[in-house]
Formats: C-alpha cells, sequence, structure tokens
C-alpha cells in the first residue's frame, strides 16, 4: 500500500442519510434587491446578480425548474443612481444600467477584473469561450462526433470569465396543497427578460459551488449506486440472471446492482420485420407494463431472490405509449384516473398531476410493492410536452420520478434517466445514452464526463464498453472492453451495457487472456469505495462533482484545457484513459500525461514523479494507470 498522507475522513460523516436540501426560497432577501423603472436587479453574490426587465412592471420571485433558492446571504455592494443610468457595485463586479429601455447591448453592460485585464460584457455578447455543460444522450455518439439533435449545452463557466444562463422561458415549481408540494406552470404572458450573469473569472469551483446554491444541491446518491452494475440489452429469464450472478460469484466478482432490460415484459412482436407502430407513433411493445410469463412466471420469487442475493435491482421503462388497454394495470388506471373511455388507450400525461398519481399508484405500484429498487427511465420519445408547452419531458420525469422515490421512504431518492437541462443535477443519477463502440468514444468519455461538472451534473453512468457498433457483424475487442473497464473505474457509476447484439459480450470470463484484468479492474473500484464514497460526499457539501476538470485547479495553464483525455478524481487522484491497443511487438500502449505542479505516485509502478511537466509513459494491458498527489491518504 502506498503511504501517502493528507487527511482522514470521519467514518460517520460518510453514514449520513443524505437527500437533496428542502430548505431553500426562491424569494430573494429584499436588502439584495434594487428596483429601477422596469427593470430589477438581484445581488446574490459578489459575482452573480440575477437581472430582470419586465413590460407590465411585475417581477417572477417563484423558483423556476433551474433557480430554487435566491435567499443567499446578502453581499456587500453600493447602488449609485443618476437620471439616466443606475450603477450597482460589488468588490468583483460593476453593473451599469442605463434606465428605462429593455435590456440590449447598449443599456446593459458589466465590468471585472480577470487577472490584470479589465473585461466588459455586454447584454448579448457570445460566449465564445464557455467551457461547457453537458447535452442530453450520447445515442449515436460517434467518438467525438455527438449527434446533431442533442449538442453540448453552455455551462456556467468560462474562459472569458463570464458567462450568462438566460432564464426568461423556463418554467415556474408553483406551490400546490397536494402531496407533489410543487407543480409546473408556465410563465405569465408578457414581455419579460430574466438573466444570471456569472463573472467569477477564472474561479471556476466557486461559480460551480454557488450555482448550486441557487439551482439546488446535488444529492448524495445510496451508496449501492458506486458500485458494479449489471445491464444488458438481451431477452434473459429469471433463470438465466440467476446462472449469470452466480458465475460473477464463483468468479469473486462484486456486484451491487442489477438492471433488467425491456425484454422483462411483454413487447408484442417489437422484433418483427415490419411491427406496427401505435397512435403515438411509437412500436407496438416499445411500452410495456405486462410481465412476459415464459421468461419471469414469478416476479416474486425473482424480486426474492434478489434481496437474497443483497442486489439492487431495476426495470427499464419506455412510457411514451400511455397505458394500452391490452395492458395488465390498464383496468387499475383507469378505475383510479376516472378515464371514461374505456378501452382505449390513455396517452401519456406526466404533467397533469391526476395522471401521475395513478401512474404510480395503479401502475408502477405493485411492481415496487414486490421489489422494484428504482426504474430506469429509458425515454427516448420526444423531447416536449404534448400538454405543457415546451416542458421537457426528460426533466419533467426525472422530476416527478425522484419525488416518488422520496415519498417511497426512500432516505435517498434514486432514478436513472437522462439530462434534461439546467436544475437536472437535482435527480441523479444519469444515463447517457447508447454511444457507439471504438477507441475514439472512449477518448471523448473522460471530457465529456468531467466537463458535465461545469452544471453540476456529477453522476453520469455510461455503457461501459460502448453500446453497439458502428459496422456491422464487428466482434467484442477484449482489449478495447478492458480498458473500457479500467477507465470505467474513475467514473461516477460503473455500469456495463449493451444492445442486443450476439456479437457484443459482456461477461468477461468469455474473455480467458483478459478476464483477470478485467476482474481486477472491478475490484479496483471496490477497493476505492471509501474514496469514491467520500468524493460524493464532497458533491452534497461543496457542488463540486467527483469528475473535475484540470482547470478547476489549475486555471491558468493551457494544458489543463488541452489535456482533454484526464482529469482530478475527487480531491487526489489523477486520472486518464488507454485510449489505443497496445503495441503488438513491444506490449504496451502510450498514454501521455500532464502532472502539475507537486510531486504524484504513480499507482501502477509506485514510481514518484515530479510535477510541471508532461510525460509519455507505456502500460500494459494489466495495467490501469492512476495517479495520487503526494500527501493523500488512498486505501
Amino acid at each position: 500500500m502506498k503511504h501517502i498522507l493528507k487527511r482522514l475522513v470521519s467514518a460517520a460523516m460518510l453514514l449520513l442519510p443524505l437527500v437533496a436540501s428542502a430548505e431553500v426560497d426562491p424569494k430573494a432577501d429584499a436588502r439584495a434587491v434594487v428596483v429601477s423603472g422596469n427593470a430589477r436587479f438581484t445581488v446574490l453574490t459578489p459575482q452573480l446578480i440575477r437581472m430582470e426587465w419586465s413590460e407590465s412592471g411585475l417581477f417572477e420571485d417563484r423558483a423556476t425548474l433551474t433557480f430554487v433558492n435566491r435567499k443567499t446571504e446578502v453581499p456587500k455592494f453600493k447602488v449609485s443612481e443618476r437620471k439616466s443610468s443606475i450603477t450597482i457595485t460589488t468588490d468583483k463586479v460593476k453593473l451599469i444600467y442605463n434606465k428605462g429601455a429593455k435590456f440590449s447591448a447598449d443599456n446593459l453592460r458589466a465590468e471585472f477584473m480577470l487577472g490584470d485585464k479589465k473585461v466588459v460584457w455586454r447584454y448579448g455578447d457570445a460566449d465564445s469561450l464557455n467551457l461547457m455543460g453537458t447535452t442530453r444522450t450520447l445515442d449515436k455518439c460517434d467518438g467525438w462526433n455527438l449527434s446533431p439533435s442533442d449538442p453540448m449545452e453552455p455551462g456556467i463557466i468560462s474562459r472569458g470569465g463570464w458567462s450568462v444562463v438566460d432564464d426568461s422561458s423556463r418554467h415556474l415549481f408553483v406551490d400546490t396543497p397536494t402531496h407533489w408540494q410543487k407543480w409546473v406552470e408556465c410563465r405569465p404572458e408578457g414581455d419579460y427578460q430574466d438573466l444570471y450573469l456569472f463573472a467569477y473569472g477564472h474561479d471556476y469551483m466557486t461559480a460551480v459551488k454557488d450555482y448550486i446554491t441557487i439551482a439546488g444541491r446535488i444529492p448524495l446518491p445510496p451508496k449501492y449506486a458506486f458500485g458494479y452494475w449489471w445491464s444488458r440489452y438481451w431477452q434473459y429469464s429469471d433463470n438465466e440472471l440467476r446462472d449469470l450472478i452466480g458465475q460473477m460469484r464463483s468468479l469473486n466478482i462484486p456486484i451491487d446492482v442489477l438492471i433488467v432490460d425491456m425484454d422483462w415484459h411483454e413487447t408484442w412482436g417489437l422484433r418483427r420485420t415490419g411491427a406496427k407502430k401505435d397512435e403515438y407513433g411509437q412500436r407496438i411493445g416499445w411500452t410495456g407494463y405486462t410481465w412476459k410469463e415464459q421468461l419471469f412466471p414469478s416476479p416474486a420469487n425473482f424480486f426474492e431472490w434478489c434481496r437474497s442475493e443483497k442486489l439492487k435491482t431495476a426495470l427499464n421503462l419506455h412510457p411514451a405509449s400511455g397505458i394500452q388497454p391490452f395492458e395488465e394495470p390498464y383496468e387499475r388506471f383507469v378505475e383510479e384516473y376516472g378515464w371514461t373511455e374505456k378501452g382505449k388507450s390513455v396517452p401519456f400525461k406526466i404533467d397533469e398531476q391526476k395522471w401521475a398519481d395513478a401512474y404510480f399508484s395503479a401502475v408502477l405500484g405493485p411492481f415496487e410493492k414486490i421489489g422494484v429498487d428504482f426504474w430506469w427511465l429509458d425515454w427516448q420519445q420526444w423531447k416536449t410536452s404534448k400538454w405543457t408547452k415546451d416542458l421537457s419531458n426528460t426533466f419533467w420525469l426525472n422530476h416527478t420520478f425522484n419525488r416518488h422515490s422520496e415519498e417511497r421512504g426512500n432516505e435517498r431518492a434514486m432514478i436513472y434517466h437522462r439530462w434534461g437541462g439546467l436544475g437536472s443535477h437535482r435527480y441523479q443519477v444519469g444515463f447517457s445514452g447508447d454511444i457507439m463502440i471504438n477507441w475514439e468514444s472512449l477518448s471523448f468519455l473522460p471530457w465529456f464526463t468531467s466537463t458535465a461538472s461545469n452544471v453540476g451534473y456529477g453522476y453520469w453512468g455510461h455503457d461501459i464498453g460502448g453500446h453497439a457498433f458502428k459496422v456491422r457483424n464487428s466482434q467484442t475487442d477484449p482489449e478495447l472492453y478492458l480498458r473500457w473497464l479500467q477507465y470505467g473505474v474513475f467514473t461516477p457509476i460503473f455500469k456495463t451495457h449493451c444492445t442486443k447484439n450476439k456479437n457484443i459480450e459482456r461477461r468477461i470470463w468469455q474473455f480467458p487472456d483478459h478476464m483477470f484484468y478485467m476482474r481486477d479492474a472491478i475490484r479496483l473500484r471496490y477497493t476505492l469505495a471509501p474514496y469514491i464514497y467520500n468524493a460524493a460526499r464532497q458533491t452534497y457539501d461543496t457542488g463540486i462533482s467527483m469528475c473535475r476538470p484540470m482547470y478547476y485547479y489549475y486555471p491558468e495553464s493551457s494544458e489543463a484545457y488541452d489535456m482533454k483525455e484526464q482529469y482530478m478524481f475527487g480531491d487526489d487522484l489523477l486520472v486518464t484513459a488507454v485510449v489505443k491497443p497496445v503495441d503488438k511487438v513491444t506490449g504496451v500502449a502510450e498514454r501521455t500525461i500532464w502532472f502539475p505542479e507537486g510531486k504524484w505516485y504513480d499507482m501502477v509502478s509506485g514510481a514518484l514523479i515530479e510535477g510541471n511537466q508532461t510525460l509519455s509513459l507505456n502500460y500494459t494491458v494489466a495495467e490501469n494507470p492512476y495517479y495520487a498527489r503526494a500527501g493523500a491518504i488512498i486505501p
């Protein structure tokens, strides 16, 4: 064991049952508010100012889907007013507004220092140096090529020193007397601007922390979420899943989570050529709530076995087709919902409280009663609601399922779904989607995963090994799969998965030449469990996710931005991925690493490396490179 000393973490602290804080107040302290005619400014921190303009002169104090807490400690600032302008000055930022008109480049600007350089932001300026946030899904992502329909969304930090979040059209959270407590509502009609200026220079971590302060904490997932997840799109029977887990046990492969993909339910001939679509444009069988009895003759017994194996279990859902008459829960649902068109399908309407109540009670409740621990929400359909204008279906599914998980009595709510836009960090864990299987995709993921921290989305779960081949009839490359597993050790969620393809293999014992190295990666994940869990607790406390871009720590070093395949994993581990195969002659693969200031231990070789240099190091397939900061404790 490497003797690297820095600090010890209280075990008691790690065991606290934490959820996202409910102690939030969307109405700012009156002392932080400055009103000038039809404009209102709220000084939330010395570097974060809310800027509103309203044609009606009315302003919004309710929470939005993004921002739920504006009751911050009021910073020191002064206001100087002239006949034609108003200036708000904190110890970091000067904001100037020429009174009267709607915000424009001519009447709204801010000034602040970036090092020894004065920066001037004007309304409407393009943030060309934004360090980005994340995207809804990696479906069809091929290496660094994202789907055009799902580009990377901006983050709240920028090399230019400022970023702006335009919250003008974001939906509202409104109080409701029901058990939901909050529900969604569209913004009132009228011409309205609602923007947040983040002028933090290169103090990136403070910017992210303050964003989480006003957008809500990142919850701490349950401990089991950080173990090994098994998932594969395959028509498993309950007995085959028992055999699968039995094989893992016999090989001493630890596992915590078992995902059962969509073939747990009847698919009504989904895979047939020319399969019909329903009235919602979905292939019949994609949505399903009826157990496939040939595979699961006794679901209750299956879940009892899962509990005996200490496995947490999730089922896959595609809810877009609503509740069809041929589904087992249909009669229960229509009775509870009050559906009068008996015999006809009930459309998906998660943004109606009555529909959501009946859905969770009559449809999902019986599954949860016999043992479903959480749901994999595999929503891939239309992006916005057909009922509430422009509401993201992804976001609202996240919110309702998260709230339902809390109501089930879970100390830490748990869902598994995609990013639904700013504010989604309150609903973890994330499913990143169907990425292509190749070395380029593996190369892309370190940057993608750490960059998501810029919007607080700290718990992406990827398809380790990749989802699908780009070229038909390809075969699983065991070395690529091994390197993906080794990288996966240092990701928030350690889950293998792939599509339904007999050529794609995820059972490590099918690769005898690589199996023990693969098992080493899974075991390393468990060896590092105290460190990972501590990093997760820090995420809850500080808003800084466990996967952190290098520029969080070294914002003035160009290498921190250029070396995209490395990042900090927690406070003290510098990690990377080996993203090319070993040389057939030497048996090693080269990995170029930038070591920042200080001293770093190579946890593979034990070598002590001096910082402030870039090195090309070589690793065999048996070696998983990661580096510990001198002065740290690593289990």
